[in-house]
This record gives structure tokens, C-alpha cells and sequence, in this order.
């Protein structure tokens, strides 16, 4: 099935009307400055450019214990809240914003300020509601699927330089 979310344009809002299959294409952070994520995918394309006077909450290091496995990506904040750009089988486009915190978007590791592997597929259920064209998505409404096999091609494309296409997009955004 699919959505043409211009046809929801005027709609306050509605349930979806059927079941749809989704693509992750872009995952946005709406809770952090568009300055700040810059900064954060600057620092992780070479940290000898990023800016070093950024205020961040870090918590002074007094030791480090070498025995454990060190985490290299910067946490996700269960305060986040995600826009997504999604793709359906037909070619069309939706936004969709969380309503609440969803799981799969701060439990995967991808060492970047992307939550997650882009390309993968996202179940979002008959019933979901669309306000003005958006989805809203909740844990109830929607169920992430990973990346599949059969769209390792797509998987490439949207991963491979993500992060000098995240700072182009940020950039021209910001109008830098």
C-alpha cells in the first residue's frame, strides 16, 4: 500500500487507512540546533576542525578503565525527538515525527550522530494518525524492520557519505 501525504495536506487529522511499508531515508534531530549538529558531524569527519568551544554537559574524566570496550558514539538522549523522512513502495514521500520516544532510534550503535543504519524498513500500522500530511508515530503504531538484503543497493547508497552530505544539507540549511 501507500500514502501520498499531500492528500492529508488539509487534514487536521485522520487515521491512516491501511498498512503501510516504509524506507528510512533521513533521521533529523529536531531537539538540537542545526549549528550543533553541524559541529557534530564536523568533529567526527576530523576533530582537529571542529569547534572547540562548544558548552556540552561532559562529565569530567578522573579515570579510565582500559579492561572496558569504549563507546564511540555520542549518547542518545531519551529527550531527543526525530523527524523522519520516509519512502513507501510506490515513490512517496512523508514526514514523520515521533510522539514519544521511540526504542529503535537510541538503541543501535552506528559511532556517528546518526541513531541509525539508513535504508531500513519501518511497518507503520493501520490506524497511525496523520496530521497535515505528517505521520505521528508512537511504539503502538509502528514497527522497525532493519535493513533487509534485498535492498542492500539502497542500504549503500544512503550510508556512503552520509556525513558530508548530513553537513551539506546543514549547511545550506543554516545558508553557510
Amino acid at each position: 500500500m501507500s500514502l501520498v501525504a499531500s492528500n492529508y495536506a488539509d487534514v487536521e487529522s485522520a487515521p491512516l487507512n491501511n498498512t503501510v511499508i516504509f524506507h528510512i531515508l533521513r533521521v533529523e534531530s529536531i531537539s538540537k540546533s542545526k549549528l550543533n549538529q553541524l559541529d557534530e558531524w564536523k568533529e567526527l569527519v576530523d576533530p582537529n576542525n571542529a569547534s572547540v568551544d562548544r558548552i556540552k554537559k561532559n562529565r569530567m574524566i578522573r579515570e579510565v578503565n582500559m579492561d572496558v570496550e569504549l563507546n564511540t558514539a555520542s549518547p542518545t538522549s531519551s529527550t531527543t525527538v526525530y523527524k523522519l523522512l520516509l519512502r513507501d513502495g510506490s515513490g512517496n514521500f512523508v514526514y514523520a515525527y515521533e510522539q514519544e520516544p521511540l526504542r529503535f532510534l537510541r538503541s543501535e550503535n552506528t559511532g556517528t550522530p546518526m541513531p541509525i543504519k539508513l535504508g531500513g524498513r519501518l511497518v507503520v500500522k493501520k490506524g497511525a494518525q496523520i496530521s497535515r500530511g505528517v505521520l505521528l508515530l508512537n511504539h503502538k503504531n509502528c514497527e522497525y524492520k532493519e535493513t533487509h538484503t534485498a535492498d542492500a543497493a539502497l542500504v549503500t547508497t544512503l550510508n556512503e557519505g552520509v556525513a558530508a552530505r548530513e553537513m551539506e544539507i546543514l549547511s545550506n540549511q543554516l545558508l553557510l
